[in-house]
C-alpha cells in the first residue's frame, strides 16, 4: 500500500508492484493448476475483490487483496498498475519495453 502513497505523491504514471506469482488469477493458482491470469482489469468492483481472497504467504507483509487496494488506490489517481512475478525481474525490461506482463490494472483518465 505505501508503494501506491509514494506513487500517487510522486505522480507516478505506472506502478510495478512484485508479487511471488505472476500476476492476478481467476483463482488461487497455489490451489488451482488450472487458474487462468487476468492480463487487464480496468474497474476494481467487488468481484475482483472477491477473487483476490484473503492474506498472503507467510513471507510477505499482505495478500493479494493489499496489492489490490493499493491499485485501486493508484488508479484512481490516473496510475497504471502491474501486478508481476518479483522472482524473475528481468520482466521488469518487457514491461519497459510495453510488453505485456504479469496483470495491468488500467489506470482512470
Amino acid at each position: 500500500m505505501l508503494s501506491a502513497v509514494v506513487a500517487v505523491l510522486c505522480q507516478a504514471s505506472k506502478l510495478i508492484i512484485l508479487s511471488d506469482i505472476d500476476g492476478f488469477y481467476d483463482r488461487d493458482p497455489r490451489l488451482y493448476p488450472d487458474a487462468k491470469l487476468i492480463q487487464k482489469i480496468e474497474n476494481i468492483d467487488d468481484k475482483v475483490y472477491k477473487l483476490a481472497g484473503g492474506a498472503g504467504s507467510r513471507r510477505g507483509t499482505g495478500g493479494m487483496r493489499t496489492k489490490i487496494l493499493a491499485a485501486s488506490l493508484a488508479m484512481d489517481q490516473g496510475i497504471n498498475v502491474i501486478i508481476t512475478n518479483g522472482k524473475r525481474p528481468e520482466e521488469l525490461y518487457k514491461i519497459i519495453e510495453g510488453k505485456c506482463v504479469g496483470t495491468l490494472f488500467q489506470g482512470k483518465e
